[in-house]
């Protein structure tokens, strides 16, 4: 295939060589380059997922030692005082008027100024013993 003007060449996505010849849909120029630029891109989402994980544990702490203490209202300046990031919940929905969200499995209302409604549920892996090993 041939490119009347080097404009209209197409470039690896990786080193930006030329691509002069080929698949019209070819993105790299040889295997090395492709892999270089895949491993790049997960590595990239390796580290956002990992850093949003982290940010989802942190806020589960923060919920489950308030629980702990007995607090189950807090107004939202104290929470984000405490290290909590708004806006980082594994859930959220309507229920009528209000907006429930949970943290794994924290629950709790969230309201304008404040989280009301703090409350830790039972998980179905917690309610019974698992089986044991003998059983299986």
């Amino acid at each position: 295939m041939k490119y009347k003007s080097e404009e209209t060449i197409p470039h690896c996505l990786e080193c930006g060589d030329p691509l002069p010849y080929g698949r019209k849909d070819r993105k790299f120029c040889c295997p090395s380059c492709r892999n270089r630029h895949h491993n790049r891109e997960a590595r990239q989402w390796r580290f956002r997922y990992s850093t949003i994980i982290g940010i989802l544990e942190k806020n589960h702490d923060i919920l489950n030692s308030l629980i702990r203490i007995g607090i189950r209202s807090i107004p939202k300046t104290e929470l984000v005082q405490l290290g909590y990031r708004m806006g980082f919940v594994t859930s959220s929905g309507r229920e009528g008027r209000r907006t429930v969200c949970r943290c794994f499995d924290i629950v709790f209302t969230d309201m304008e100024t404040r989280i009301t409604g703090l409350t830790q549920e039972t998980l179905p892996w917690d309610r019974e013993d698992p089986p044991s090993a003998r059983s299986l």
